[in-house]
């Protein structure tokens, strides 16, 4: 039976190593005894990426296809790392769009059909921030007529 609640995302070790550990008699026949302690905790490495109110599709207008673009402003992403050198943003592009940008995080992202890989700075030391509100400036392939069409950006975190 395990009296001990088990640690959140922390490993602890404890080791009494024996040639640390000695016992001797001094002069006046009183016992001592020496020891030493490891302690360790690891961190679990985190990165977290989530999507707060974004479309599952976007809508693009006779006037969105006449300018060749369409822009989507508000979603949210909330970004989560604990990496002390930084995280990278993934992102890719489908559908009937050719590159797009992302403003609104802490580096700009540009993605264009060979995707987008764009180091992000460290978190570490700062309070968890604020989802960041974003931005998506969508450019379109020519003749592409107007009408609803799968959300067309997937992003991703990697480690550095």
């Amino acid at each position: 039976m395990n009296r001990f609640p088990p640690l959140l995302g922390i490993g602890l070790a404890i080791a009494l190593p024996s040639a640390a550990s000695s016992t001797s008699v001094d002069g006046g026949g009183a016992l001592r005894a020496g020891a030493a302690i490891d302690v360790r905790v690891v961190v679990p490495k985190v990165l977290e990426l989530r999507l707060l109110d974004h479309p599952q599709t976007v809508q693009v207008s006779a006037a969105d296809a006449a300018n060749g673009q369409v822009v989507v402003s508000g979603p949210r992403i909330a970004l989560v790392s604990n990496a002390r050198s930084g995280y990278v943003v993934q992102a890719a592009i489908r559908g009937p769009f050719t590159e797009a940008s992302i403003e609104g995080l802490p580096q700009p992202v540009h993605v264009d059909s060979s995707g987008a890989r764009v180091p992000m700075p460290a978190m570490v030391g700062q309070l968890r921030p604020q989802p960041f509100r974003v931005r998506y400036r969508l450019t379109l392939r020519e003749n592409t007529p107007p009408g609803t069409y799968a959300w067309p950006i997937s992003l991703s975190l990697q480690a550095p």
